[in-house]
């Protein structure tokens, strides 16, 4: 039934074809007899006149409602957690407190409401469910010790940002090194937290830039690993994804993709998008342009339900990596990047303690 599907890539949807045919080469330093020069990754965002932040969507009247409730429903959404389990314990640092005040702003309470569609109750139940998950995993406490076997090879971090200051998460599949989901899922929540933490005001969205040039079933999670990535994401990382852009996809994905798309959900559709980097920068159709106009053919346009994009949409090519068609020269060294890594977590805890004994004084003197 499989191959039966896929078979189906040779008369795939003309709107889901790329804009060349033509798709280069991947430069992969994973793969390539090149030394990686040891470049440091960047985790913060320096921001200028010319580097917008996207907005937030506000609330609308309904969504307020339901956010004064649950705003008032917090000393009831915080009480009786649970201790962390057993097996979280191998994993965490037992030192980083737990700060589910902090983790619950008014920004957190408004993603959880957008997400549940306003529904009071579905709002209510998903963020206690998150808080009990968060009170037991201590996902912010995960040590990079712990989670270091999941990119040895460099096949998933956050390094740099996009045009809207969202942080860029990049996805190598083809540098799979590991088999175990529940570990795969830990790199996930550690990248993820590494992420959120760098973000600047008004930024609550990532970017996944993920290369496909080499994609096939032996180098590809598992399906049931794809599972509990998509609901992680989604029970305890709501509005969180920004896009999910697909670099050089081969032509058994897109068709694949073809299949599933009129499935997925309409507002996670629109947030995926492919690109082929060879292609000349794609125009959307002017509305005001004269049919019978004798000027020169203009750039390729895609059409409005075409999942295909330019990659300068959301990417300056300066700031994008060389291994997913950008001009930045940044190539993956474990040791180097880990060092940055870790110096980022201790940073993080140091930040987490002395708030902590803020809070402590801050009681003490009330």
């Amino acid at each position: 039934m499989m191959r039966s599907l896929f078979g189906l890539g040779k008369s795939e949807d003309s709107s889901l074809a790329p804009p060349t045919a033509e798709k280069k080469a991947s430069n992969d330093s994973a793969v390539s007899q090149a030394v990686a020069p040891a470049l440091a990754p960047i985790f913060d965002f320096v921001s200028d006149a010319s580097s917008p932040v996207q907005e937030t969507k506000p609330l609308s009247e309904d969504e307020k409602r339901v956010f004064d409730r649950i705003k008032a429903d917090i000393p009831e959404l915080t009480k009786n957690l649970p201790a962390v389990d057993s097996e979280a314990q191998k994993y965490v640092d037992m030192e980083v407190p737990l700060d589910i005040y902090g983790w619950l702003s008014d920004e957190c309470i408004a993603r959880y409401v957008r997400a549940r569609k306003g529904v009071y109750e579905d709002t209510k139940r998903a963020l206690r469910k998150t808080i009990e998950w968060r009170a037991a995993t201590r996902p912010h406490a995960l040590r990079p010790d712990a989670v270091e076997i999941e990119n040895r090879t460099g096949k998933m971090y956050f390094n740099g940002f996009d045009k809207m200051a969202r942080p860029i998460i990049y996805m190598y599949n083809h540098r799979q090194n590991t088999k175990d989901a529940d570990s795969q899922i830990r790199w996930v929540i550690y990248t993820m937290e590494a992420s959120i933490r760098h973000m600047s005001p008004g930024v609550e969205k990532v970017i996944l830039a993920v290369d496909a040039t080499h994609w096939g079933f032996s180098n590809s999670v598992s399906i049931s690993t794809a599972r509990k990535f998509l609901d992680t994401l989604a029970n305890h990382y709501p509005e969180r994804l920004g896009h999910a852009i697909i670099f050089n996809p081969p032509k058994l994905f897109v068709a694949f993709y073809s299949l599933l798309s009129p499935f997925v959900d309409p507002a996670t559709r629109a947030k995926v998008a492919f690109v082929n980097p060879d292609a000349p920068a794609l125009e959307q159709p002017d509305a005001n342009a004269n049919a019978d106009t004798q000027s020169p053919s203009p750039a390729p346009v895609a059409a409005s339900n075409s999942p295909w994009v330019a990659l300068e949409k959301h990417f300056e090519r300066d700031q994008l990596e060389v291994d997913c068609y950008g001009n930045w020269r940044f190539q993956y060294n474990h040791a180097a990047f880990w060092q940055a890594v870790e110096a980022e977590y201790a940073e993080h805890k140091a930040s987490m303690l002395q708030s902590t004994v803020e809070v402590v004084e801050a009681a003490s003197t009330s």
